[in-house]
């Protein structure tokens, strides 16, 4: 294996970025540029949720490859909330539905709060992302930009070049644009909409339109959506910014603007007649900019996680906000998710947030505890990580933070579980107070999980008096030993030990032993693990329970 294959992925994208000599479609040399550029943007036609993260979370990746490599980095997120509207989100007023097919930057703020739908939602998503995942992207908007001029000089080269526009885009069409076709979008002056205007004529900069009825079908769906047009005949400058470019070429004018060296995308980008494709012939042959290397990547096309085997989508309200992720679990494990084999579909469960949690956990002690270093391994690590922590943290289990903080009041829960981290060897040594706050975050983690995700096996409810209905009376009668013999001085081992002696002397298998245990203890078959069950409770409050048998 050749040493850039053997890298993790963002350092072989870093690599081959810095080595880069060449355009992709046209022969021009490249000069490596003093500041690398990398762009991430999401369409803002609904509300920006962990799947959008996705795209921020995997571009930062590269960002780190290229600042560990020395380089300087600009790394932008644009909002395109030049896009209309398309459905009317979950969580979003139904009343909504009356700016479908406007601007996203033209909707106002759903709860009043700020100027727009745009600065409402984008800047939650970017802050929540800079504060809690780690990444420090600038907030660009296209309607911003367009509308100040910042694109003005490259919309005109792209005018002034349209039968080259129409040639590039006419290799992915299966029937030919119309001669006169132009990839001018206005907004309509007299009802605000962008989707429904159809571009009539041109006279140099002055495009004529007509704001017409408009019918599109939804993604995956057979159903279309009719959007009613005013009727109304205008005229639009292309250089004053109420309007945009027609997605494709849109795209390669945005790498030439803002001089974009790196921009990943999902799948269907990727096509052989994928928008990713005509946007860099247009970039080069036109507007002089190389396509964003390189074209197809260790990671292009990426593949997006699903939820329970379904695409997350805010109209549908199967997402959560990146700014409501770290109330119920750590932010690193979602880091970790998008950055393990980005190119492989996987599917997310928030049910599985302890799984996930555990595996982030695993990695993180190899990291701290293991010379022999698994170098991709490690780099994942570091990658996921939010801030490389100074000595490796407490070991708390999700598991055994969510059963904690449903059984034990929130003023002791730091002192049960150091007690029960402890005894079970996962801790060594006094908590300093950094250590402390880490066990609390999440402590409070698991107590939101719980409450919104976890599923019954995940529930532990305390009886103050045994269940007994339904158990042998060999299962009672290794209750009545667990009652007799349990002392609060037992550690991990010589409890495991006891309870095994127990179920040996009564003939139960494990699990008829355990089964009874649960039952009488919580009032199911299963629970969390025994030991640490057990230490948490305290012998007290078990033989307490245990009193009726």
């Amino acid at each position: 294996m050749s040493e850039t294959k053997s890298m993790f992925w963002a350092d072989q994208i870093a690599e081959r970025m810095i080595n880069r000599k060449k355009f992709n479609y046209i022969d021009k040399e490249i000069k490596k540029p003093s500041k690398f550029v990398i762009k991430s943007s999401t369409s803002i036609s609904g509300v920006p949720h962990i799947g959008n993260a996705c795209d921020v979370i995997r571009h930062d990746a590269v960002v780190r490859a290229l600042k560990d490599k020395g380089e300087k980095v600009r790394f932008i997120w644009v909002a395109e909330d030049m896009d209309p509207l398309r459905k009317v989100p979950a969580g979003i007023p139904k009343e909504y539905s009356k700016y479908l097919g406007m601007p996203v930057a033209d909707i106002p703020c759903p709860e009043g709060c700020c100027k727009s739908y745009t600065e409402h939602f984008c800047n939650k998503f970017v802050n929540s992302l800079k504060e809690n995942f780690g990444t420090n992207q600038e907030f660009l908007s296209t309607a911003i930009e367009y509308r100040k001029g910042t694109f003005s000089k490259y919309i005109k080269t792209v005018f002034n070049n349209l039968d080259l526009v129409r040639e590039i885009i006419n290799k992915v069409k299966k029937n030919p644009v119309d001669p006169n076709w132009n990839p001018w979008k206005p907004v309509c002056k007299n009802c605000g909409k962008i989707i429904t205007t159809k571009v009539i004529s041109r006279e140099g900069n002055i495009v004529q339109y007509y704001c017409d009825d408009y019918e599109f079908k939804e993604f995956g769906k057979e159903a279309y959506t009719k959007l009613k047009g005013c009727g109304h005949k205008g005229e639009s400058d292309i250089l004053n910014g109420n309007g945009k470019l027609l997605w494709r070429v849109e795209w390669g004018m945005l790498w030439a603007a803002w001089k974009v060296n790196f921009e990943g995308a999902g799948k269907e980008h990727f096509m052989p007649t994928g928008s990713f494709w005509t946007a860099g012939e247009i970039a080069e042959k036109i507007l002089g900019w190389a396509e964003p290397y390189p074209g197809k990547n260790p990671i292009q096309p990426y593949e997006y996680l699903t939820l329970n085997n379904k695409k997350m989508s805010a109209s549908k309200g199967n997402v959560v906000a990146t700014w409501e992720w770290p109330t119920f679990a750590p932010p690193q494990i979602l880091r970790m998710l998008f950055l393990k084999k980005p190119n492989k579909v996987r599917d997310f469960s928030y049910q599985n947030i302890p799984i996930y949690s555990n595996e982030f956990d695993q990695m993180q002690k190899l990291y701290f505890t293991n010379k022999e270093k698994n170098i991709q391994m490690s780099r994942l690590y570091r990658m996921s990580e939010v801030e490389i922590p100074k000595k490796l943290p407490p070991q708390m289990p999700f598991g055994i933070a969510t059963m904690i903080s449903q059984i034990i009041p929130e003023n002791k829960v730091i002192e049960k579980a150091e007690y029960l981290l402890r005894n079970l060897e996962l801790i060594k040594g006094k908590l300093n107070q950094e250590d402390k706050i880490y066990i609390k975050t999440r402590m409070k983690m698991a107590k939101n999980w719980i409450r919104n995700y976890g599923e019954e096996q995940y529930i532990v409810n305390v009886l103050n008096e045994a269940k007994i209905d339904g158990l042998s009376e060999k299962q009672i009668a290794a209750l009545k030993d667990i009652k007799t013999g349990l002392t609060s001085k037992m550690k991990e081992k010589e409890l495991k030990n006891y309870l095994y002696s127990i179920s040996e002397k009564h003939g139960l298998t494990a699990k008829e032993f355990y089964s009874a245990f649960y039952t009488a203890v919580i009032g199911k078959s299963y629970g969390p693990r025994t030991i640490p069950l057990i230490i948490t409770l305290g012998s007290d409050k078990i033989k307490k329970i245990l009193e009726i048998v």
